[in-house]
């Protein structure tokens, strides 16, 4: 669990500008690390610094890929605006 963890964490780290699917990477890397995280506690596994590693990278993930959606969100919004400002002055309308 701490390998998979590690890997989607990184995968989702680098595709962060695809918030969706880093988004899902993240939580996924957060789900696998810790119960990979548990499993190395209770003695069963001895990859914990891989499940750590992989929740950091995947949080981190999961908060650039958020950042990127509220930043399209707010983007769009403006853009949006922009459009019926310039409608406005059109050459019909100068008459």
């Amino acid at each position: 669990m701490g390998d998979a963890a590690l890997a989607l964490g990184i995968i989702g780290l680098v595709l962060f500008f695809a918030f969706p699917l880093a988004m899902v990477l993240g939580v996924l890397a957060l789900v696998f690390g810790g119960i990979g995280h548990a499993r190395a506690r209770r003695g069963e596994a001895s990859n914990r610094g891989q499940a750590l590693a992989g929740m950091i990278c995947g949080g981190v993930a999961l908060v650039l890929a958020t950042l990127v959606l509220v930043l399209v969100v707010t983007m769009d919004g403006e853009e949006t605006e922009g459009r019926q400002e310039e409608s406005g002055y059109s050459a019909t309308s100068a008459r």
